[in-house]
Parts: structure tokens; C-alpha cells; sequence
């Protein structure tokens, strides 16, 4: 008769149970704990972050390429007038009042007795003691060889009390001295003034400069 020896066996009920070599006892060995599921795979990140950061930067480059514009824009606007900086005209009271700054340096420059008393009251014709064309064209014509390459460059308007007050930077090249004697060279040279321009019916025309 052939004897099984004593171990640990299965004992046909699907655990292994320890055989003393003649019949089972109650010991029963641990089972193995059956292995984890696998886990389900981890849910891919979604990448719609980036579709909005992308976007973001998109809308954001548009701002701001329309605020370059704008500006541009606006700076051409100021220059079409002869302003600078940011003492442009607010209005078109403002807008009239440097115009007729601009129509008496073109009277002055090309001799225009029309364009002069068109651009002054006559206070100030008075004051200035030109109040006659004859006068004026004669002092006119006397600058117009004293310089060349005059431009006027309006740099402040403002409003005070019932005149606008238009200050300027007027650059030339000086032809002779202060004696009325050609320079040897031409010397470049430029002068400030402030005018206070004033309504005279629907225009406006300078009533004094400094």
C-alpha cells in the first residue's frame, strides 16, 4: 500500500489543506488574494486649454494692433492742422482760431493784403500801425527778403474767457542781420508767439500777439 506523505495539498475543494500522511486536518493554508483588476486607463487630458490660450493671444494682438492704428490715426489728424503734442484743437471754434493764425503767415509770406485783414481785426491793424494794404505789402515784401524757409508750427490752443489763445514755434533761415545787412551765411533762428484770436461775427481773427 503506498502512503501520500505529509504536505500541504488541494484537497479537491479548491483549498490547499495540510495531509498528516494518513488524513486531512483542519489546517488550511492562506489563498493568494486573486490579483487586482488591471486599472481602467486614466481618462486623457483634455487640451482645450490651449485651443482658449491660443485664442486669447489671438483677440489680444488684435487689440492692440487696432490700438497702434488708432493712434496713428489720430496723429495724422493733429498734423493735417500743424498742431503738435497734445494741445491740438478740441473743436472747430479752436480749429477756425488756428486757421486764421495759418491765413496771416500765409499774408505775411506771399504779401496778401486780402489774407491780412481777412485774418486780423482792426485793433490790431491799428496797433501794428499797418492799417492800409500799401503799408502792409511794403513790410511784407521787406520780410519776405529778410528770411526764407519760415514755417509755423502750432504747439498749444486753448480757450480763455471769450478768445482762443494759439501759441506757435516759427522757424526760419535768416538772410540779413538785425541791421538790415546780408549775412554772410544764412543762420537758422526761430521765434515764439502766442496770439489771442476772437469771434468777429462767424470768424475768427487775431486781436493780439506776443
Amino acid at each position: 500500500m503506498t502512503t501520500t506523505p505529509p504536505g500541504w495539498y488541494d484537497d479537491g475543494h479548491g483549498a490547499m489543506r495540510w495531509w498528516d500522511g494518513t488524513r486531512w486536518t483542519e489546517h488550511v493554508a492562506a489563498q493568494d488574494a486573486p490579483p487586482a483588476p488591471a486599472p481602467d486607463p486614466a481618462p486623457a487630458k483634455s487640451k482645450l486649454w490651449i485651443v482658449w490660450v491660443i485664442l486669447g493671444v489671438v483677440v489680444l494682438g488684435i487689440l492692440i494692433l487696432g490700438a497702434v492704428l488708432l493712434s496713428r490715426i489720430l496723429s495724422a489728424g493733429v498734423g493735417q492742422v500743424g498742431l503738435s503734442g497734445d494741445g491740438g484743437p478740441a473743436d472747430a471754434d479752436e480749429q477756425a482760431a488756428v486757421a486764421a493764425v495759418e491765413l496771416y503767415d500765409d499774408a505775411w509770406q506771399d504779401a496778401d493784403c486780402e489774407a491780412y485783414v481777412a485774418s486780423t481785426t482792426e485793433g490790431f491793424r491799428a496797433e501794428s500801425g499797418l492799417t492800409d494794404c500799401s503799408a502792409f505789402e511794403s513790410e511784407a515784401e521787406a520780410f519776405g527778403s529778410a528770411v526764407e524757409d519760415y514755417e509755423v508750427e502750432v504747439t498749444d490752443v486753448r480757450q480763455e474767457e471769450d478768445a482762443i489763445v494759439v501759441t506757435t514755434t516759427e522757424t526760419y533761415t535768416a538772410l540779413v542781420d538785425d541791421n538790415g545787412e546780408p549775412l554772410e551765411e544764412p543762420a537758422d533762428d526761430s521765434i515764439d508767439w502766442v496770439y489771442t484770436v476772437v469771434a468777429d461775427g462767424d470768424d475768427w481773427v487775431i486781436d493780439d500777439m506776443q
